[in-house]
């Protein structure tokens, strides 16, 4: 498989994203907020990254095809 610059740009997503969820879990967590609110956002958090990979998977699979890249 070639590896080209545009395939790279699929990964930068997931760190970003699991950077700022655990910032703002280690905030949450200082400021004292209760475990069930912390909880709630734990599962809006896990929703919107299933709802992105999804959407990642797609855009690699259209630049696949685009690059024919096998």
């Amino acid at each position: 498989m070639i590896r080209t610059p545009e395939m790279y740009r699929f990964g930068v997503g997931l760190w970003v994203g699991a950077g700022v969820y655990s910032i703002i879990n280690l905030l949450m967590n200082l400021k004292g907020i209760s475990q069930s609110n912390i909880l709630n956002y734990n599962y809006i958090i896990t929703g919107v990254a299933v709802i992105g990979l999804i959407l990642n998977l797609i855009l690699l699979k259209r630049t696949r095809n685009k690059f024919k890249l096998y």
